[in-house]
């Protein structure tokens, strides 16, 4: 790929502020280095002023490129030094603000120290030299200027992306596929209803470049079906030169017959209005690219003389064009599908319209297609590249190559380069940064404007706009023109389709490293040293070597690690990486080590000036070192679900320029210093804990006028008096819209009901307020703002435990509210007419409810409708969720109808509850728990849910059946998964249908089991000792996958599995605490996909299946508790291709004889309570070692004999996870090279081995000290609390 074009614009106008920063100036004056600054102020004004020229002549002029390279380098190295002197500069501030209380004799010598600590920061930082150095490369560029005969203030971009070729409305339809709807919806908004107020409608199709905008144009404009529809046809091609005069003529020349050798655009339009005058006529605008409102006023005005149902239609890449030139809605123009983009890459490489012709091919052509995700213009290039090649080798050739993205080669990046081209200065560098991200990566919106921020690339405006805002406008604007594209899985997600992501890391250059393409593609030794952003998929278990490399990034400004796992686990980062690496990024400005264990940072971090985003959410830190204090750029800090942080710096009121601090999940952090109330710039607050003494006040939330988002306000019992909790004003605050309000959970006599009454009253919020949380809340009731009308934009509210109140408030008329949640309301007994409000006939109660719960509410008796006493019915119309838990006195409901209820869950509540559900026409998802008086699930619902998916039934001591009734079986045809457990009673359940899932569990009494089970998938069986034999599972032989049976005194396995059906769906099977089991079934298991085995507990079997080694797709295998069995595997009798081997507490052959080391595919191996006798695992044989090297985990347990582990494992080369566990006699680990490769280590209750570990004492310390994750006895080595 061609490495970035350079566009410094942007860059240099901020740099060029900075260098006339008048406090810069003054701290700099007394040693002299002010001059410096602005003579590079006026040498980089003088090479501003060619920029423009040179970045025209950077494709042509190679020469011309590398200045611009080279100034780059300088303007970041430039910028770095600048930064450096800012931030010293802030610091002296921030000393002298710290001594101002001194004496006059004190703040003389102060003055002194300041002077004198200056020239020591000069001195000791190398300052000097950086100066001199930068001096000498800014004349150097400045001398090239007329080398390189660059001239001053050239306007506008001469050389973009070279001439394109313009086209016409010719289109061959026979190679077009997949816009057969699109074309029908364009031409039925032609055909359609004309508006009355405008006599020309503007269509605008709208998408990003090569996705067939001006393809679709071309299908409708030839149409035959316009034929006679318009009077007058046209097609003009704009490009990206908008030119009025050119445009004009084109059209003109297209519905008039004469001459058209005007030379006047005024002579031009007159003549093409006279043209149109009372015409119906279709216009298309292709590719237009102006944004300029009053150049499509001119160009426009001849249209008006048309006759009303004209159109004009026009393709544009830019939401914006489209909301300026038209006031309808934009149709925007989608990829093509999986299928289409197959067929039109046949098309254009064989010839035909499928690869029934090259079946050979297919599979290729699909990977092709993959890669270029379904864009026209990249499957219609490649297609044309490989219209030469025959083979398949040459197919994947060229699949494998970057040669269909290279600008000489194919017309893909050009064409979206010129995109990228018509961005302004400010977005150009945004968009390059987002290089960093991987493809398919799906982007935060507010992380990437951090990010932005941190980099400098948002400008503080003249208006006082927020940088924030600013970037959110930027990212918007790269959305209209289709550089992202919101995630299908994520709705506030975003992603860039792959060729946008090329296309970003060819225009980042050198700057963005992707850290796992240099290991990928083996690019360690290429790699610029002058890398400025770095990311990387971060891993489960981080090593030092994968870091290794970016010692040598000294100017590096972003360290941060991505994720790409829709699960967040744990991840470990070498303790080396974040003591020698991360302390030495002096450059950082972004720097994230999310979700990593770490439990302590090293002081030095400290010593990173240039920090501004520092991401450690989701760490085990307790605290931060106190050194952060002084990192006084900084502008985000994010410690969200930090669960054990308990304490932050003293000093915070140093972090002077903090934006956001996110300090949401942390439990454990009770107190916040004072300081924060002078961090008055903050916008993220998401937690602010009122101190009872020397900490945060209530009142303190006065001058932060800029939060915005959400909030939680804690330890409100700490409030003195209400005038405190009115001095917050709240009110003031229209950006907060989630607001949580917490009291102590701890209901004691130093409460004060009224207090907290008139505090809560007090605390009224903003009215665009659109979620909020009181939880603990001491009043008896609540104010009268809660619920209020002029609170309009509430969509989400939550009482939790607010035990003193008796009422709730009136909720009922709030027009948004989808999300309602009471909880632990000990005092409510009653909830009626007060819940609703003044209902008018034929008014919607909750009109927008979407989610109800009630919870612990154990005296809560009855719910009434809108007149106690009276039996009514209460509608809401759009519920989808209703829960009830834990309300166990609730005997008195009123009739509910529920039409669009789609998940009913009760739990421990009594079966009136069920009663009082009507209508449930659209219930899904039914759980029951613990429901008193149920005996029938059918008699418990007056009308009952026959849509039904999901059944669940829990612990329903008195439930007898389910629904014994073969009309309800019958139309009960959505049902696919069935669970019940601990129903003690029930006898039956052979009325339920045809379903996917069954799970029985616990039913003591159960006889009978369904019928039919000949579409189930999933069939778990669990302690029911009284259930008889049922039909053998012959029925679901070809859909069973997943089998599961436990404690079942009935089972037969041969009777159960039959001996002539295979099983060939059936994938995992679990027995367990199966006595009665000694052997399998003669001649094997009828499970030839069999892919995991496990049984537990079965105390009397002796043998595993036969014929094991020819479950070829076995690679699990689990056996635990089987004591009795001493015959497993025998030579002959292994699974050949197991992944994971777990043997505990069983009775096996010698570790010798059991060949292991043939189990070429293991990886995990768990062994445990198995040989007492076992000291090490060296073999007598010399011929072979006992475990295979393909092992990467091993786990071992319970060998009380076991001493070393130094002998037999020098062959486990690819061992990286070892756990050890009850091996009290183990004192030597494998050798030092194996342990340098471990990801993990886990050692528990070998005491000796223990002694050899210790952090800083054990000989074996400096050896593990690098793995990521050691843990002794269940915790981190690295916690310090875990330290002796």
């Amino acid at each position: 790929m061609a490495i970035g074009e350079v566009f410094l614009g942007a860059f240099v106008t901020v740099l060029l502020e900075r260098l006339a920063s008048r406090e810069l100036l003054k701290f700099l004056r007394p040693l002299g280095i002010d001059a410096q600054l602005k003579k590079w102020r006026r040498t980089l004004l003088m090479i501003e002023a060619v920029l423009i020229d040179a970045e025209n002549k950077q494709r042509a002029n190679r020469a011309v490129k590398e200045w611009l390279n080279d100034l780059e380098d300088l303007a970041y190295d430039l910028d770095d030094l600048v930064d450096k002197l800012n931030t010293e500069a802030v610091q002296c501030k921030l000393m002298e603000t710290d001594e101002e209380s001194t004496s006059q004799v004190q703040k003389l010598f102060s003055t002194f120290s300041n002077n004198f600590s200056i020239r020591d920061f000069i001195s000791e930082r190398g300052i000097n030299s950086e100066l001199q150095e930068i001096n000498e490369r800014l004349e150097d560029l400045a001398e090239q200027i007329s080398m390189l005969s660059l001239v001053m203030n050239v306007k506008g971009n001469s050389d973009k992306t070279g001439e394109r070729l313009q086209l016409t409305s010719v289109v061959d339809e026979s190679e077009v596929h997949g816009r057969e709807k699109d074309k029908e919806d364009i031409l039925n908004i032609l055909l359609g209803v004309e508006s009355s107020d405008c006599p020309v409608s503007v269509i605008p199709i709208v998408g990003m470049g090569g996705v067939g905008k001006t393809t679709l144009a071309q299908l409708v404009y030839n149409d035959d079906r316009l034929e006679g529809e318009f009077d007058l046809m046209a097609w003009a091609c704009v490009s990206d030169e908008f030119d009025a005069f050119r445009i004009t003529k084109i059209i003109l020349q297209a519905v008039f017959s004469g001459s058209c050798d005007y030379t006047d655009l005024n002579m031009l339009q007159v003549k093409l209005k006279d043209s149109l005058s009372n015409k119906r006529f279709l216009v298309v605008l292709d590719d237009v690219w102006n944004e300029k409102y009053g150049d499509w006023d001119i160009l426009r005005r001849p249209f008006l003389a048309g006759k009303p149902g004209s159109k004009i239609i026009v393709t544009t890449r830019l939401e914006k064009v489209a909301k300026i030139m038209s006031r309808i809605p934009a149709y925007h123009l989608n990829l093509l599908s999986d299928n289409d983009a197959l067929s039109l890459l046949a098309q254009h490489s064989l010839g035909t319209k499928t690869f029934d012709v090259r079946p050979d091919l297919r599979e290729i052509g699909k990977s092709v297609v993959r890669r270029c995700k379904n864009l026209p213009l990249a499957v219609k290039s490649l297609g044309g590249l490989l219209r030469t090649k025959a083979s398949p080798k040459e197919w994947e050739g060229v699949l494998n190559s970057e040669i269909w993205i290279a600008e000489e080669k194919s017309e893909i990046l050009p064409a979206l380069k010129l995109s990228y081209h018509y961005l302004p200065p400010e977005l150009k560098q945004c968009f390059a940064y987002c290089a960093i991200f991987p493809k398919d990566y799906e982007v935060d919106k507010s992380e990437l404007v951090y990010l932005w921020m941190a980099e400098g690339f948002l400008k503080q405006s003249q208006e006082e706009r927020l940088m924030e805002e600013l970037g959110n406008n930027y990212f918007d604007e790269l959305l209209t023109r289709s550089f992202f594209q919101k995630s299908s899985a994520n709705s506030s997600h975003f992603i860039m389709h792959d060729l946008i992501n090329d296309l970003a890391m060819c225009v980042s250059g050198y700057k963005c490293l992707r850290l796992d393409d240099m290991l990928k593609d083996n690019l360690r030794y290429k790699i610029s040293e002058k890398v400025r952003h770095l990311s990387f998929i971060s891993r489960r278990y981080e090593s030092y070597d994968r870091f290794c490399s970016v010692n040598s990034f000294q100017s590096l400004r972003t360290f941060l690690p991505l994720s790409i796992s829709k699960w967040h686990s744990t991840m470990y980062l070498s303790r080396r990486v974040l003591l020698d690496i991360v302390p030495k990024l002096y450059c950082v400005r972004e720097l994230s080590l999310s979700g990593y264990e770490i439990y302590e940072l090293p002081s030095s971090i400290g010593d990173l000036r240039h920090l501004r985003y520092f991401n450690l959410s989701g760490t085990p830190l307790k605290w931060l070192p106190e050194s952060v204090s002084t990192l006084c750029n900084l502008q985000v800090l994010i410690l969200e679900c930090c669960s054990r942080l308990s304490k932050l710096p003293a000093r915070m009121d140093k972090l002077i320029n903090l934006r956001h601090l996110n300090i949401a999940g942390t439990s454990q952090l009770r107190e916040m210093s004072e300081g924060i109330a002078r961090l008055t710039s903050l916008q993220t607050l998401s937690k602010f804990i009122v101190s009872k003494s020397s900490g945060l006040k209530i009142n303190d939330l006065r001058d932060f006028s800029l939060l915005k988002g959400e909030i939680s306000i804690e330890e409100l019992q700490h409030v003195v008096n209400d005038q405190e909790a009115i001095d917050a004003r709240l009110t003031n605050k229209p950006s907060l819209n989630k607001i949580r309000l917490l009291w102590c959970s701890t209901f004691d006599d130093s409460r004060n009901e009224i207090l907290e009454l008139d505090v809560l009253d007090a605390l009224k919020p903003h009215e665009k307020l659109s979620s909020l949380e009181i939880n603990f809340y001491g009043g008896s009731k609540f104010p009268s703002w809660i619920g209020d009308s002029t609170f309009s934009m509430l969509t989400a509210i939550s009482f939790g435990f607010c035990k003193k109140c008796s009422t709730l408030p009136t909720l009922g008329k709030l027009p948004l509210l989808k999300d309602l949640s009471v909880q632990g309301m000990d005092q409510v007994k009653v909830i009626g007419r007060e819940f609703y409000g003044n209902v008018c006939d034929g008014e919607l109660l909750f009109p927008s409810l979407e989610n109800l719960t009630f919870e612990d509410m154990s005296q809560w008796e009855e719910w009434h409708g809108f007149a106690p006493g009276a039996q009514c019915t209460v509608e809401i119309p759009k519920l989808r969720r209703f829960y009830t838990r834990r309300c166990p006195k609730l005997v008195s409901l009123p009739t509910f109808l529920f039409p669009s209820l789609c998940e009913l869950s009760v739990e421990k509540c009594n079966e009136v509850v069920l009663n009082s559900m009507h209508n449930l026409t659209s219930l899904t998802q039914l759980k029951l728990v613990k429901i008193s008086g149920l005996r029938s699930v059918l008699e418990a619902f007056e009308q009952f849910p026959l849509k039904l998916e999901n059944f669940e039934i829990d612990d329903c001591k008195e439930l007898a059946t389910l629904w014994p009734s073969e009309n309800i079986v019958q139309r009960q045809v959505n049902l696919q998964k069935v669970w019940v457990k601990r129903c003690p009673k029930l006898l039956s359940i052979q009325e339920i249908g045809v379903i996917g899932s069954l799970h029985i569990e616990n039913c003591a009494s159960l006889e009978l089991s369904p019928d039919n089970i000949s579409s189930c998938r999933d069939l778990t069986i669990r302690n029911c000792p009284s259930l008889k034999m049922m039909t053998s599972l012959k029925d679901c032989s070809t859909s069973l996958e997943k089998l599961d049976i436990g404690n079942w005194v009935n089972l037969n396995l041969t009777n159960l599995m039959g001996s002539f059906h295979n099983f060939s769906s059936l994938t995992l099977l679990i027995i367990s605490d199966y006595d009665g089991l000694e052997s399998f079934p003669q001649g094997g298991l009828p499970i030839p996909n069999l892919k995991n085995l496990v049984i537990i507990g079965c105390q009397n079997l002796r043998f595993l299946p036969d014929r094991m080694e020819q479950l070829l797709s076995l690679d699990c295998l689990q056996v635990l508790r089987c004591p009795s069995l001493t015959q497993s595997f025998h030579q002959r009798n292994i699974p050949p291709n197991l992944i994971l081997l777990n043997i505990i507490n069983c009775g096996v052959k010698p570790l010798g004889e059991l060949d292991l080391y043939k189990l070429t595919s293991l990886e995990s191996f768990i062994l445990g309570s198995v040989y007492p006798d076992l000291v090490s695992f060296s073999n007598d044989n010399d011929q072979h070692y006992l475990l295979p090297p393909s092992l990467k985990r091993l786990n071992l347990q319970n060998l009380p004999n076991l001493e070393t582990l130094s002998k037999g494992f020098q062959n486990l080369t690819s061992l990286r996870h070892l756990q050890l566990e009850k091996c009290p006699k183990l004192v030597a680990l494998p050798v030092e090279d194996q342990l340098y490769n471990l990801r993990s280590l886990s050692i528990k209750d070998c005491p000796l081995l223990k002694k050899r570990c210790l952090r800083n004492e054990g000989d074996y310390w400096p050896i593990i000290a690098d793995i990521p994750d050691v843990k002794i006895d269940d915790r981190s080595i690295y916690d310090p609390e875990s330290c002796p």
